[in-house]
């Protein structure tokens, strides 16, 4: 009975942040797609700060690509969201790149769907 009330109180939560918010997280009114603002240089990895959040259907887990000049050349995934900013990992690039400001990531699409 306790494990009912725990899922209940989750989904009441989830529909009321998304109804505060106005769309569903990640719908298909947002892009996926969103600037590096910033790179964080970190000892035992980088972080990539994202000027787009949930606004942008980035989300905690979410996939993305890194592009520059319309050429693919590395991946992240969101380790945290915002409505409107994004923190996230790097999980691979080409060999002598670095991910800067102005670069482009775009959400992958999910093979799962």
């Amino acid at each position: 009975m306790r494990f009912s009330h725990s899922i209940i109180a989750l989904f009441v939560v989830t529909v009321l942040t998304v109804a505060a918010n106005g769309r569903a997280l990640g719908s298909a009114e947002a892009e996926g797609r969103a600037k590096v603002a910033q790179v964080i240089a970190g000892n035992n990895t980088d972080l990539v700060v994202v000027s787009g959040g949930y606004n942008c259907g980035l989300r905690p887990g979410a996939v993305c690509t890194v592009i520059r000049e319309g050429r693919a050349f590395g991946s992240v995934i969101v380790a945290e969201a915002t409505e409107q900013r994004a923190i996230a990992l790097i999980l691979s690039l080409e060999s002598s790149t670095q991910i800067t400001s102005g670069d482009t990531i775009t959400l992958r699409p999910n093979p799962r769907i």
